[in-house]
């Protein structure tokens, strides 16, 4: 039997990055690495799953097999046996029925490496190396704390305006929290500093109080109380023209300083010891002194997350041989702050975020043997949750907007695209390369449409008058849940259900007679581009019993960046096709595919290609139009 085609592979994921908008990024010059990519291999939009969301998204990628098998659903996945307003949080490789690729390779002795792949964790490597891999932005098991933004005087926000996406499709920013720390600057006389520099105006001091599991997502938190840390900044001038210099402190001793920064100025990482439910855990902290008036009627200091020195990396000798060879890890590039600090400190974050991804990456394959390399950038989705809304000219937004965005949006896939280089440098004449998305993105028109409004306008959700907006069970006979899913309150299946079991499809058909006879007052139009019954929901690759009794789509006109648009929507410059570019051992050179390509065709087409059995659930075909021998193996 003759040699698979490919040795090795490289796998590159974009969360949130549409075929459309990558393909308008490369023919604006944004992304000369993945055009090169293009024009050497395969390419297509890519037919996702539904919802057009990260969990079900990245985990039929990973396992080639759909929602309905793997039953990854959402984020906020139904709870069986519980109410109907309970649900299971989402990143969490054990609720998979599906084997993972990786798995797959082991269990035929070979050896991947897993770079902050989206949805894989806990890690289920047994012979790999595992970085990190929970989730987008503030959803992680492992930060210290989150962003913190130190200001005082004339300071304000900068944000984009228009609407915003709910949590429960973008949970990488928290909505209900503080954006910013209030600090007060106070002489710094009387204090008991020493050592301190020459000023040649009265020095004034700042406590800066780092906040340990601040900002990030409740049910993620890696403990249960953080210890305030205090550090202390002394502010003073170095010329007669003003207050130019910050010097941060571990007390109020010069000799004990961790940074020295002028405006505009990044301090280097420094490593720093924190308490979190009374026991030490060693971090990295780093600072950037955004603004300093030489007046003193500005100040605004921002530091960003602070990551561990260990626990995200499996094994945990593989992390410490990266602390050791390559530095500390980043893994939410302050995406919560977007809006809140300037661009400009967002994307320094941004470059480094990716320039260390390649760069752990590229110790990892320089330092043992490996056969499938997988790395993902969430930057796409931030993108889109942040940029894309308002990038195009249909989103109605004041020019001087479009054009900020525009520029977002270019400076984030530049980014990336600087990452894919350094990759492909790990690319030999017998490795393949696949840059692959889990949905993509659309700017945004009309104002999303609440399904929980229009369910109470219909009759079917009912609240209490009494307690305020809490649902009345008694009476109400459907409930959204996640993204896509509506739950008839049935009786003998959900606590206090109401609907006859007899009455079941009738409410069914009642459901999506109301969503299809929905008009949106604002624009006159019906918002819903599909209803279907539970049963009928297999055609779009959902069954079981996590699946809502009702399932619908929007139109991308009502919804937000993705989700609960079809996977085929478009909208101006973005849709939602996946991103599919394939090139390298085995691969056709310079073909634009031309039968249909599906996110759970990825795993089953790079198995295939290397020479190793199928996933053990795999639902997905082989990618036979993008190679150039489909019948090696026969040989």
């Amino acid at each position: 039997m003759v040699d698979a085609p490919a040795k090795r592979g490289i796998v590159v994921g974009m969360d949130g990055a549409s075929m459309e908008l990558v393909s308008n990024m490369i023919a604006w010059g944004h992304m000369p690495n993945l055009a090169k990519l293009m024009a050497k291999g395969v390419h297509r939009p890519m037919i996702g799953v539904f919802p057009t969301l990260t969990p079900p998204g990245w985990t039929a990628t990973s396992t080639g097999s759909w929602p309905g098998t793997h039953e990854v659903m959402d984020f906020n996945i139904r709870k069986l046996g519980a109410g109907l307003d309970e649900t299971v949080w989402g990143i969490n490789t054990a609720l998979s029925k599906s084997e993972y690729l990786w798995n797959t390779l082991e269990r035929v002795g070979r050896k991947p490496i897993l770079v902050k792949w989206e949805m894989s964790w806990p890690p289920t490597v047994t012979a790999g190396v595992q970085v990190e891999g929970t989730g987008p932005g503030v959803s992680n098991h492992h930060q210290i704390a989150g962003y913190h933004l130190f200001v005082a005087g004339k300071w304000a926000p900068r944000p984009i305006g228009g609407q915003r996406d709910p949590e429960t499709l973008d949970p990488s920013a928290l909505q209900d929290i503080r954006t910013a720390d209030p600090v007060q600057l106070a002489l710094a006389e009387g204090k008991g500093w020493v050592n301190a520099p020459t000023s040649y105006k009265p020095p004034y001091e700042v406590e800066l109080v780092v906040r340990p599991l601040s900002r990030g997502r409740p049910d993620m938190l890696r403990g249960r109380e953080g210890t305030p840390k205090i550090y202390y900044g002394l502010i003073y001038a170095t010329t007669g023209e003003g207050y130019d210099r910050l010097i941060i402190c571990h007390a109020r001793d010069v000799n004990t300083e961790v940074a020295q920064l002028t405006p505009g100025q990044w301090s280097d990482w420094w490593r720093d010891s924190f308490t979190i439910d009374g026991s030490p855990v060693e971090g990295y902290g780093r600072a950037k002194l955004v603004a300093l008036d030489p007046g003193l009627s500005q100040f605004e200091l921002f530091m960003p997350q602070i990551w561990p020195a260990e626990g995200y990396v499996e094994p945990a000798d593989a992390g410490r041989e990266i602390h050791a060879n390559v530095g500390n890890f980043l893994q939410n590039p302050a995406r919560d702050a977007l809006g809140v600090i300037d661009d400009d400190t967002y994307f320094e974050l941004l470059d480094f975020h990716h320039d260390r991804l390649a760069e752990v990456a590229e110790y990892l394959c320089g330092s043992r043997a490996w056969d499938v390399l997988f790395v993902e950038s969430h930057a796409s989705d931030y993108a889109s949750h942040f940029f894309l809304s308002q990038a195009d000219e249909v989103s109605g937004a004041e020019i001087e907007t479009i054009e900020r965005c525009r520029d977002g949006l270019a400076r984030t896939f530049a980014s990336i695209d600087r990452m894919i280089g350094r990759l492909v440098s790990l690319q030999d004449d017998d490795t393949v390369f696949l840059a692959v998305s889990d949905h993509g993105g659309t700017p945004n028109q009309h104002r999303v449409v609440n399904v929980a409004n229009v369910l109470e306008e219909s009759g079917f959700l009912v609240y209490s008058e009494s307690e305020g907006r809490k649902i009345d069970w008694s009476r109400t006979l459907a409930v959204d849940i996640g993204l896509v899913h509506i739950f008839i309150n049935l009786k003998g299946r959900e606590p206090g259900g109401i609907v006859e079991a007899d009455d079941y499809h009738q409410t069914q058909l009642d459901i999506i007679a109301a969503l299809n006879g929905y008009v949106d007052e604002r624009t006159g139009l019906c918002p819903f581009a599909l209803a279907l019954t539970r049963e009928d929901a297999e055609m779009v690759n959902l069954w079981g019993d996590l699946v809502g009794d009702v399932v619908y789509a929007l139109r991308p006109e009502f919804d937000g960046a993705h989700g609960k648009q079809l996977p085929t929507a478009r909208l101006g410059i973005g849709g939602q096709h996946c991103t599919f570019i394939m090139a390298g051992a085995g691969v056709k050179e310079g073909v634009a595919l031309q039968r249909q390509v599906r996110a759970v065709d990825v795993a089953p087409t790079l198995c295939y290609l290397l020479g190793v059995g199928m996933p053990a659930q795999v639902e997905g075909g082989v990618v036979y139009e993008a190679l150039e021998d489909t019948d090696w193996h026969l040989q």
